[in-house]
């Protein structure tokens, strides 16, 4: 599993965990809406965010369950979790991606188009 941005990923295993997708969007993603944020998302500072999220968000889930729910939606592909911001910003995937490697001890990792090639559906 992988985490990336809408804009920069679009191959296959795409799984939106945002609120809503950008518009135009290529089809052919799945959405994930146990993984987005409340909506408080946008009018809270970022360590409330982050309070937020794994209270209301991940403490209420089995991470076990979520992690086997995404790799059964995609198909036996490569699941690759979707949300707005860009790498380096701050996103709630990097929660999502350290909430796995803390609960399972398994690593997720930021989409790299340099060092991982993708199979671009459109």
């Amino acid at each position: 599993m992988k985490t990336s941005c809408f804009s920069l990923y679009r191959g296959e295993g795409r799984i939106s965990i945002a609120r809503y997708a950008p518009r135009n969007t290529p089809a052919g993603y799945r959405t994930y809406q146990k993984l987005a944020p409340g909506n408080w998302f946008n009018s809270v500072s970022t360590s409330r965010y982050i309070e937020l999220f794994q209270s209301e968000i991940l403490a209420k889930l089995n991470p076990e369950h979520v992690w086997n729910e995404l790799h059964v939606i995609t198909g036996g592909v490569e699941p690759v979790l979707l949300c707005w911001e860009k790498p380096g910003e701050f996103c709630h995937r990097q929660l999502v991606a350290r909430w796995f490697r803390r609960e399972l001890g398994i690593a997720v990792e930021e989409y790299d188009p340099h060092t991982t090639p993708q199979l671009d559906m459109f």
